[in-house]
């Protein structure tokens, strides 16, 4: 081998001695200055102040459960945001480039951050360049350094010149060996102004966050009229300011903005299980709103495991060499072609390959369609151009007349009827001179060698899951390079009809203004001899029309219709740059994943809906329970450490666990969720008030009865708490589905996450009941099985209100998902 690579010794020296082949980036936040960052919150603030008047007034046990409140609602938030950061910062690394080596002698794929000075690199169209080196080897190879030079064209690239670590491979082939590696590079040196910034917010949280913005200014108003009410009534200022601060902090639910994030993040988590990696977070929101996938059909409705099917030759030595010299084993197609060499008698490919070494190269592309290489022999002057690719395009190179042509079409015709991805070959003899006129394009008339047939079975899984997106309300468009007839057949066999205007070829699309092609782009479900600039036409037609797109790519030219479509997906062999734009990583590369992807994208909205409303259900109730003793003129129910322990008990990890909650079955049937679409409806609001109001006056009620009307204030106060609180953990059980009563929910016990946050805080509530300590510390009365008995019988009324209103929705016909229940609040 003429490049054997370093040996694994070699590398081990060289990388103690260098280091790792990055660059400098930000620091992530350590786990304690994400622990401090909690207490920089205006909401902390709030409460250490009001624990200083506490202190002022010489109230120290309220002080110290303030105090304490602050602690615990800090630690929540801290393993919350951990977490979160924990499972981005991994999702993170599994998003690494990649390099092709030659080491000990083997060609392999490392990451690129493994490089070290002396490595041997392999480069082909659609690469970055992983670090700095020397061009070794090159054949018509050209390279994007816009982005250190600002020149927009392509740099041409001979051997002895420099590459650059981040610059583009926009054409041909090279071998490479690294000079410079992380921080001494190039980019190196100008690290500063190009590290990776912080993620940014998503859609979704830029909403909540301006709903939030909104709740606060709201509940301010509300504690600033409340202290004037009760200030007014007799209530004395400072235990009025108190109390109307606390209900401030408890009707702000401040762990939203990071219970989101981290559903998120546990989502893409769950998508990656299904074998699709998420490179944004903004993707996991936007999957759940596709109307329509336009995918690939080779390796995602197929198998991607081609194999030579047919094979007609006019002369058999000539297409054997044809085959095994315009081949670089890069993709499913190659290696079939080389396994089928590999099977021939009298034919050693590797042996043919080392005889001529190459020395310039056309890379296919999906814009011309063929891949040429010339070899030559050391001591020769001629040379062998050799030419495979798309049979139409190939033949308009060769000597046949139109008529000879016509022939053979109707035979690519035929094969195509029966599947197969057929590639036509030819070859001439040139003097090596002749070879800089084909460098830069112009190609000589060539001799007509064969056909080649492959067969790529469809995968089994694909015919289910294209059934199982219909059904979920999204369209299917399936856009490729290849040949007509082939790719019905595929259609056929997966049972995919394609109607009368069910098919486009991209000639035909290059005749069609864009508003002729948004006519025929909604009954097109094929689209043939598809290039990237089709596609990317594709996309903007379905978008004018309303349609959130998904679209697969591969090649370094389908960058920019991934970058417009809603969703770039790639699969995991795909280029560089691909894979840079792309939103989401295919590790399967199969069409099944998208689907799978799209279904988990629903559940996130879903779940976070879940989690936003359960939270505001909580967050007014002790409002309105002091603001109804003040209408009435009764003692405070609550005071200021009960208001925190509601608080404390009802906004911790109960709220996160809605967001494990697994799929509804309903969820696909029910059609892509709007972007625009509310997250709370108007019966979702309907029910905060409601449940607020009514969880309100059970509490006042049992506060009157047992507080003034049986004059035993304590045991008064501590049923109002008690209600309050059970209300608060137990309304989480109907709140978990909005399709199905709480007893007829699939999910019940899957989530068991949610169920011991349930547990716990049960368990919390009556233990502080009964051990002396809290209890005196809070001021409560030990309760009695009767006592357990009326609270349970009034929370089990609300849960059946509850459900009640979900079923009164379900009659009606009023889906939740389609915003038809009322207006948009976020």
């Amino acid at each position: 081998m003429r490049y054997p690579g370093l040996k694994a010794q070699e590398v081990k020296d060289l990388r103690f001695q260098f280091g790792a082949n990055v660059l400098p980036a930000e620091r992530v936040a350590s786990g304690l200055r994400i622990f401090l960052a909690q207490f920089t919150n205006p909401l902390v603030y709030i409460l250490l102040g009001v624990g200083g008047i506490s202190l002022a007034i010489r109230e120290y046990r309220d002080a110290g459960f303030i105090l304490l409140t602050v602690v615990l609602n800090s630690v929540f938030g801290f393993v919350q945001e951990y977490k979160a950061q924990k499972t981005l910062t991994a999702l993170k690394r599994m998003v690494q480039p990649t390099a092709k080596v030659i080491r000990d002698g083997v060609r392999q794929e490392i990451v690129a951050s493994e490089l070290v000075p002396g490595d041997i690199v392999f480069l082909t169209v659609g690469d970055r360049v992983p670090a700095d080196a020397a061009v070794l080897e090159a054949a018509s190879f050209f390279a994007d350094e816009s982005f250190l030079t600002g020149e927009s064209e392509p740099v041409a690239k001979r051997a002895g010149d420099e590459v650059y670590m981040g610059s583009v491979i926009s054409w041909g082939t090279a071998t490479i060996r690294i000079s410079k590696i992380g921080s001494a590079t190039k980019i190196g040196e100008i690290a500063a102004s190009i590290k990776e910034t912080v993620q940014p917010p998503t859609t979704l949280q830029v909403r909540l966050e301006k709903y939030t913005r909104t709740l606060i200014a709201i509940a301010v108003g509300i504690s600033i009229l409340l202290f004037i009410i009760g200030s007014a009534t007799g209530v004395g200022p400072a235990q009025m300011f108190r109390v109307s601060t606390v209900l401030l902090i408890a009707m702000i639910p401040e762990a939203l903005l990071m219970a989101v994030t981290l559903i998120l993040a546990i989502a893409m988590q769950k998508i990656l299980k299904r074998k699709a990696l998420i490179r944004k977070l903004l993707a996991v929101e936007t999957l759940g709103s596709v109307t329509t996938i336009c995918t690939d059909k080779t390796g995602t409705l197929t198998e991607g495991k081609m194999r030579v099917t047919e094979a007609e030759f006019v002369d058999r030595q000539s297409g054997l060499d044809v085959i095994c010299l315009c081949n670089n084993i890069s993709d499913a197609t190659e290696i079939a072609l080389w396994d089928y060499l590999a099977r021939q008698e009298n034919f050693d490919p590797q042996a043919t390959y080392d005889r001529s070494p190459r020395i310039l190269e056309i890379p296919f592309n999906s814009e011309h369609k063929f891949m040429a290489a010339a070899n030559c022999a050391a001591a020769s002057t001629e040379c062998s151009l050799s030419v495979k690719g798309a049979p139409e395009v190939v033949l308009a190179m060769t000597e046949l007349a139109a008529e000879e042509q016509a022939v053979i079409l109707k035979k690519v015709e035929k094969w195509g009827g029966e599947g197969l991805r057929v590639l036509a070959l030819a070859r001439r003899a040139l003097a090596r001179e002749e070879l800089d006129s084909v460098a830069v394009g112009s190609m000589p008339t060539l001799k007509f060698i064969g056909l080649v047939g492959l067969w790529d079975p469809p995968r089994q899984e694909v015919k289910e899951a294209l059934r199982t997106a219909r059904e979920a309300g999204i369209k299917i468009k399936v856009i490729t390079g290849d040949y007509r007839h082939t790719a019905v057949k595929i259609m056929d066999h997966l049972g995919l009809a394609i109607g009368p205007n069910g098919l486009l070829e991209g000639r035909e699309i290059d005749g069609l203004s864009d508003e002729a092609l948004r006519s025929r782009v909604t009954e097109a479900v094929l689209f043939t001899r598809v290039m990237p600039r089709h596609k990317l036409r594709i996309v903007n037609a379905l978008q004018s029309l309303g349609e959130i797109v998904a679209m697969t790519g591969d090649g370094v030219n389908d960058a920019p219709a991934l970058k417009k479509a809603n969703i770039g997906i790639v699969v995991g062999t795909a280029s560089e740059v691909a894979k840079e734009t792309a939103d989401v990583i295919l590790l399967d590369s199969n069409f099944k994943t998208i689907v799978a992807a799209v279904e988990e994208g629903r559940v996130v909205f879903e779940n976070i809906r879940k989690a936003i409303f359960y939270m505001l259900a909580n967050s007014f109730s002790a409002v309105m329970i002091t603001s109804g003793a003040i209408i009435f003129g009764w003692p405070m129910p609550l005071s200021v450490a009960q208001i925190l322990w509601i608080h404390l008990i009802c906004d911790g990890p109960q709220d996160i666990t809605l967001g494990l909650e697994p799929k509804e079955e309903e969820i696909l049937g029910e059609g892509p969720k709007r972007l625009s679409e509310p997250i709370l409806d108007r019966t979702r609001l309907f029910l905060i008030f409601s449940t607020s109001f009514l969880s309100a006056a059970f509490a006042l009620s049992l506060f009157w009865y047992f507080g003034l009307r049986l004059a035993d204030m304590e045991l008064g106060r501590t049923m109002a708490l008690t209600a309050a609180t059970l209300g608060s953990i137990l309304f989480i059980i109907p709140s978990r589905s909005f399709r199905k009563p709480f007893w007829r929910y699939g999910n019940f016990w899957k989530n068991p996450w949610l169920l011991a946050a349930v547990a716990i805080n049960l368990t919390l509530q009556i233990v502080v009941t009964y051990v002396p300590y809290t209890r005196n510390f809070l001021k409560l009365a030990p309760l009695g099985a009767a006592h357990w008995g009326l609270l349970f019988l009034g929370i089990a009324a609300m849960i059946m209100f509850i459900e009640a209103v979900k079923w009164w929705q379900q009659k009606h016909g009023l889906r939740l998902r389609t915003g038809r229940a009322g207006s948009a609040v976020v």
